[in-house]
């Protein structure tokens, strides 16, 4: 390319650097102040959050899950597994009858699951189906260790109906839970009682 030509391409004008804005990040004491601000709105909102509902719930779902589970092993191994209601210690104990004997021996496999969140069964106000129903009751409970217990079958089907009864001493009006256990099923149901309208409604549907 000739010298001239080189010449005549124009010139463009150097790329300024913008320069950044003073002040543009926030300060530590603007930080501080925010999230002090935030801390402030977070305890004035929480205690009308009433997190005693939702801890009951749970409780009665884990219950509810040993349940499901018990039912569940015993169709897919095919042997009875016993279930004990510790109303004492707040428990539920499951006990695999591998060999169908209807005998626990030291060998086949135990687990014990706890009530959580202070929940303990507790005789309600008002039962399911009637007045004056205890903490754990059922047609044709049986006793094991002493322990009122109910037997999930190779079926899946269960030795008794139950009704179990659970809540929080420390409000007990919010936190009244009960699972039902249909015998010809093995079916479980979790319900929240409603203290206004003095009535039990099943869990999920309200």
């Amino acid at each position: 390319m000739p010298h001239s030509a080189r010449l005549a391409r124009p010139c463009l004008p150097p790329r300024r650097l913008r320069a950044s804005r003073p002040g543009a990040a926030f300060t530590l004491v603007e930080i501080v102040i925010a999230l002090t601000l935030i801390g402030l709105m977070l305890a004035m909102g929480l205690p009308r959050l009433d997190l005693t509902r939702y801890r009951a719930d749970a409780a009665v779902q884990n219950l509810r899950s040993v349940l499901m589970q018990a039912q569940r092993t015993a169709l897919l191994r095919q042997y009875d597994v016993v279930i004990t209601i510790d109303t004492v210690n707040g428990a539920l104990k499951t006990f695999e009858d591998a060999n169908n004997d209807g005998i626990i021996q030291s060998s086949e496999h135990k687990r014990t699951y706890t009530l959580s969140d202070g929940m303990t069964f507790a005789t309600p106000v008002t039962g399911l189906d009637s007045a004056g129903t205890p903490a754990v009751s059922g047609a044709q409970l049986g006793s094991l260790n002493a322990l009122p217990s109910v037997t999930f079958h190779r079926d899946g089907a269960a030795s008794s109906d139950l009704q179990l009864y659970l809540a929080s001493p420390a409000g007990p009006n919010r936190t009244w839970r009960a699972i039902r256990l249909t015998q010809s099923t093995g079916r479980s149901d979790w319900y929240r009682y409603n203290v206004k309208a003095g009535t039990w409604v099943q869990g999920g549907l309200q």
